[in-house]
C-alpha cells in the first residue's frame, strides 16, 4: 500500500523535525513495515514546466518535429519531439539535460544528454506521462501524446514540475503482509490515527453530514445470508455527468497508486484509500430496479466483471444481484454490464460489510484479487460502512453541484459490535515486558490508541475500540504488545534470561535413532534416505503389495500419493529404481513412522474420546549392487553388527516357514529378525518377478526393523576396544551343507569352538551346478588371536581342526580340502 505524507497531513500535523525517513522508521519500529520512501521531487529532478513557442517539421523525419521551447531561462531550448498532440503555445513538461526518464515507460531510468536526432540538436525531451512516472495522473489517450499542462497558465515557466503540480510529496511504500492483522491501517486515516499515537499529536476527525433521504425512488436491499453480509447500505444519486475528478483528488489517487477514471469512480476509490472501506457504484439504468439482493450464486451462473473477464460461479460464492441477474461479486469486483460509463447520470452507491473468509475463498477460487478483496478479507469494522457512505455522498455533493439524493438510505444490518473488555495487571505487564511501567504511561498509551481504560487495585480494564475488535485484540498479551511497541522495543533493557541449565529429558528412542544413523552411515557406508509418508497406489500395485488396509487421505498433498504408508520399504525401492540408472551400488537407510488403520494409537486430543491410527517407528534398509551375488548377507551382516554396536544381545535370523501375504519377497530368500524370542523385523530379497516389473536391474535386499521393539534390549556399549599388538592368524574353511542350515547358526557354532577365535566372516555362498540337490556351498574366514601373546601354529591348527570337526558333527557338513 502506498501512503502519501501530504495526505496524512490532512488529519495530523507532524512535528517539523520529522522527515519522511524519520516517519518511515518510526512506523517500522512501532507499527508496520515500510519498504521504502519515494520522493517525487527527487524523481522529477531537472524536469520543469515549459512552453512550446514554435514548431517546425523535421527535414529528415516525417514523424518528428523541431520545437523551440521556453523553459523560463530566457533562452530558447531546441527539442526534437515526435508527440502527436503538439501545438504552439502549449505548456508541457520538459526533461532537461541531466533529467532521468524511462523510454516509453519501460526499462531502467536513462539520463538525458545533449544529442543529435537525424542531424538536429536536441537539448532534452518533451515528456509523455509514462516516461516520468505520471501515467496514473495523466492517462494517455494515444501512445504518441505528450502531457498537456496548459492549465498551469499562472505558474512561472521553469518551475520544477513537482512544485508546479504540487506533488513534491513523499510516498511511503508499506509492506501489505505486515498488516494482515490490522484492517484499520488499510487507509490513510487509519495510519494517521496510528501516527497520532506514535507522536502524541491530535487527530483531526472526519465529519460528514448525515445523508438526507430522497423520495423519488424507493430502493430496497434483501440479504439472504446475514452471516456472509452482516451489513449492506445503499442510496441512489441522480443528476450526475461525465467529468474528471478535481486535480487535487486525482493527484492523491495517483500518488497512492490508483488510476483516475472519472469523477464517479474516483470518489469511490478515494474513500477506500482514505478510510479503508471499499465502495461500488452501479449505473442504475442497467438494473431492472433499485432492488438489491445479496445471495449465493446459482448453479452454472456466470458473470462478466469490469475489464471483460468472464467467470463461472459456484453455489458457495456470494454475489450481488438485481431481480434478474448477477451484477457483482460481493466484496471483489463489479459486473461489466452495470458499471459506470460516460453516459451514466444516476447511480446506486453501495457500501457493505462482507464476511472476510467468504471473500477470500471466492477470490482464491476465481484467481481474482482486487484492492477491495484485499481489504474485505481482513475483516473490516462494520461501523466503517455508514461513515464511508456519508463521506462519499459529501464528495458527490462537492464535485457535482447539481447532484441529488433521490432515494431512501437502505441499511440492512445484522451485526453487533463486540467490544471486549480485557483485564491485565500492571504486574503482568512488567513481567512480560521485563521493565517497570508506570500506571500513567499505560493509561495514556492505551487512550491514545483509542482504548477505554479504567484501573482498580493495579488491574487495568481495557475496552477495545471497534476498529481493533475484529480479531486483532482479544487477549491480555495483545494489550501488553500495544504498550510495548509504543514504549519502544529498543528501550526495553537487554537482559539474558535466567533459568537452570539442565539436560533435556532422556529419550531412549531419540538417542537410539541417532546412534543408528551414525553406525549405518559411518561404519557400513549406507546413505540416509528421506521420503514423505505418502505412497502411490499404482506403485504398490507394481510391487504386489495389498493396498486395501492403507489409510487414504481426504485431501492429499499430491493427487498421485493419496495413501499413508504401512511400510517404509516401497518408497525406498522407488528411489532404488531411479538411482540404479546412475549408480552401480545403492545402500540406503531411512528412519520414520508407519501407520496402521486397523490398530488404535494415541488419543486424538485431551478429550480422550477418539484415537489416532497406531504408528510405529521403523528402520528400513535397502541394498543392491551390480556385481553383488549375495546382497542378502550384506544386509544381514549390517543388521547383526548394528545390534551388536547398540548393545542388543541375542539378535538372530530365522527363516520364514511359510510365504507372506505380500508378493514382494523372494520366497526362498527371506527371514524374520528376532531378539531373543521377540520378533523385531524382517529381511528379504525382492522377488525377481517384481524386480523386473518395476525396472530394477540388479538383485536388491531390504530389511525393516521396529525400533521401539529393540529398545528394551539395548545396553551401553564401550565405544573403544584396544587393538592387540600381537599378530592374528586367519584360516579359511569351505564346506557343503544342507540349504536349510542358517548362516547365523553356523557363526554361533564356530565362534563357540575355541576362545582363540576372534571373528567369523562369511565370504562366499554358492548354489548350483556340481552340487547335490538340496546342498549349498559356504566359505568363511576364521580369525584366531590372543591379546597377550602370539599364538603358535600348533595352537591354531588344533583349534581349527576342532572347528571342522564340529561342522561335520552338528551339520553333516562336507569340508573341502
Amino acid at each position: 500500500m502506498r501512503v502519501s505524507k501530504e495526505w496524512l497531513g490532512q488529519y495530523i500535523t507532524l512535528p517539523d523535525s520529522v522527515t519522511a525517513d524519520d516517519l518511515a522508521n518510526d512506523i517500522i519500529l512501532k507499527s508496520v513495515e515500510v519498504e521504502g520512501v519515494i520522493s517525487y521531487a527527487a524523481l522529477l529532478d531537472n524536469i520543469v514546466l515549459a512552453e512550446i513557442t514554435t514548431i517546425e517539421k523535421h527535414s529528415n523525419a516525417d514523424s518528428l518535429y523541431c520545437c523551440a521551447v521556453d523553459n523560463g531561462s530566457g533562452e530558447s531550448v531546441p527539442i526534437v519531439c515526435g508527440g502527436g498532440n503538439l501545438r504552439e503555445g502549449m505548456r508541457v513538461i520538459l526533461g532537461m539535460v541531466g533529467a532521468k526518464v524511462q523510454w516509453h515507460g519501460e526499462g531502467d531510468l536513462v539520463e538525458l544528454k545533449k544529442t543529435k536526432i537525424r542531424g538536429e540538436v536536441s537539448l532534452g525531451m518533451i515528456c509523455a506521462a509514462e516516461e516520468i512516472g505520471l501515467a496514473l495522473l495523466f492517462p494517455q489517450k494515444d501512445e504518441k501524446d505528450i502531457v498537456d499542462v496548459s492549465f498551469l497558465k499562472d505558474v512561472p515557466l521553469g518551475t520544477p514540475i513537482a512544485t508546479a503540480l504540487e506533488i513534491d510529496d513523499y510516498v511511503l511504500d508499506i509492506e501489505n503482509k505486515t498488516m494482515t492483522h490490522r484492517p484499520d491501517l488499510w487507509g490513510h486515516y487509519g495510519l494517521a490515527r496510528e501516527c497520532s499515537a506514535i507522536y502524541n499529536i491530535p487527530l483531526q476527525e472526519i465529519h460528514s453530514p448525515d445523508i438526507v433521504s430522497g423520495k423519488e425512488v424507493e430502493a430496497s436491499v434483501l440479504v439472504k445470508d446475514v452471516g456472509l453480509c452482516p451489513r449492506y447500505m445503499a442510496v441512489v444519486l441522480d443528476n450526475l455527468v461525465d467529468k474528471e475528478a478535481p486535480l487535487w483528488m486525482r493527484k492523491r489517487l495517483a500518488l497512492a497508486g490508483s488510476r483516475s477514471i472519472n469523477a464517479i469512480v474516483d470518489i469511490t476509490n478515494y474513500v477506500m484509500l482514505e478510510l479503508g472501506q471499499p465502495l461500488h457504484a452501479f449505473d442504475i439504468s442497467t438494473l431492472t430496479s433499485p432492488d438489491i439482493i445479496v445471495r449465493k450464486a446459482k448453479k452454472d451462473e456466470k458473470i462478466t466483471v469490469l475489464g471483460g473477464e468472464e467467470f463461472a460461479l459456484t453455489s458457495d460464492m456470494l454475489v450481488i444481484a438485481d431481480k434478474e441477474k448477477v451484477i457483482a461479486l460481493a466484496g471483489i469486483k463489479g459486473g461489466e454490464s452495470t458499471g459506470v460509463t460516460e453516459g451514466t447520470t444516476s447511480i446506486l452507491l453501495e457500501a457493505a460489510h462482507f464476511n472476510g473468509q467468504s471473500v477470500r475463498r471466492t477470490s482464491s477460487a476465481l484467481g481474482l484479487r482486487t484492492d477491495a478483496s484485499a481489504r474485505f478479507e481482513k475483516n473490516l469494522d462494520p461501523l466503517l460502512v455508514q461513515k464511508a457512505l456519508a463521506r462519499a455522498v459529501a464528495f458527490f455533493v462537492e464535485i457535482f453541484p447539481e447532484v441529488r439524493v433521490v432515494s431512501n438510505v437502505c441499511d440492512e444490518q445484522s451485526f453487533s459490535i463486540n467490544k471486549p473488555v480485557i483485564t491485565v495487571s500492571l504486574a503482568d505487564i512488567n513481567a512480560m515486558m521485563g521493565c517497570d511501567m508506570e500506571e500513567k504511561f499505560v493509561i495514556d498509551t492505551l487512550t491514545k490508541l483509542g482504548f477505554g481504560v479504567t484501573i482498580s487495585d493495579g488491574v487495568f480494564s481495557v475496552s477495545v475500540p471497534s476498529w481493533r475488535a475484529t480479531g486483532d485484540i482479544a487477549i491480555p498479551e495483545d494489550i501488553i504488545e500495544e504498550i510495548a511497541r509504543m514504549y519502544g522495543y529498543g528501550n526495553i533493557p537487554e537482559v539474558l534470561p535466567s533459568f537452570p541449565i539442565e539436560p533435556s529429558p532422556a529419550s531412549p528412542l531419540r538417542d537410539t535413532k541417532k546412534r543408528i544413523v551414525e553406525i549405518l552411515s559411518r561404519v557400513h557406508g549406507f546413505t540416509e534416505h528421506y521420503s514423505y509418508a505418502f505412497v502411490s497406489p499404482d506403485w504398490l500395485d507394481r510391487l504386489n503389495i495389498d493396498k486395501t488396509k492403507h489409510i487414504e487421505l481426504a485431501n492429499p498433498l499430491a493427487k498421485d500419493r493419496p495413501l499413508i504408508r504401512r511400510s517404509i520399504v516401497p518408497n525406498m525401492l522407488e528411489s532404488v529404481e531411479k538411482n540404479f540408472h546412475r549408480f552401480d551400488e545403492i545402500a540406503l537407510f531411512e528412519l520414520g513412522p508407519v501407520f496402521y488403520s486397523e490398530l488404535e494409537g494415541t488419543f486424538e486430543d485431551t478429550s480422550q474420546k477418539d484415537r489416532l491410527p497406531k504408528q510405529d517407528e521403523v528402520l528400513g534398509l535397502v541394498y543392491g549392487a551390480k556385481n553383488e551375488s549375495t546382497p542378502f548377507f550384506t544386509v544381514s551382516d549390517a543388521v547383526l553388527d548394528l545390534f551388536a554396536r547398540l548393545g542388543v544381545v541375542g539378535g538372530s535370523l530365522k527363516k520364514v516357514g511359510v510365504a507372506t501375504e505380500s508378493g514382494l519377497e523372494h520366497p526362498g530368500r527371506m527371514a524374520e529378525i528376532f531378539v531373543g524370542d521377540t520378533l523385531v523385523g524382517r529381511i528379504a530379497e525382492v522377488h525377481p518377478v517384481v524386480q523386473k516389473a518395476v525396472g530394477i536391474p540388479h538383485r536388491v535386499v531390504f530389511a525393516e526393523i521396529f525400533i521401539e521393539r529393540i529398545l528394551e534390549h539395548t545396553s551401553e556399549v564401550l565405544d573403544y576396544t584396544p587393538i592387540t599388538s600381537f599378530p592374528v592368524s586367519q584360516r579359511d574353511v569351505a564346506f557343503t551343507v544342507a540349504k536349510s542350515v542358517a548362516h547365523n547358526d553356523i557363526v554361533q557354532t564356530v565362534s563357540s569352538c575355541s576362545d582363540l577365535i576372534t571373528s567369523v566372516e562369511l565370504f562366499d555362498v554358492y548354489e548350483g551346478e556340481n552340487l547335490e540337490e538340496g546342498q549349498k556351498s559356504m566359505a568363511y574366514h576364521v580369525v584366531y588371536g590372543l591379546g597377550d601373546r602370539t599364538l603358535k601354529n600348533e595352537e591354531v591348527s588344533e583349534a581349527h581342526k576342532h572347528v571342522v570337526s564340529m561342522l561335520s558333527e552338528q551339520y553333516d557338513a562336507t569340508v573341502r580340502k
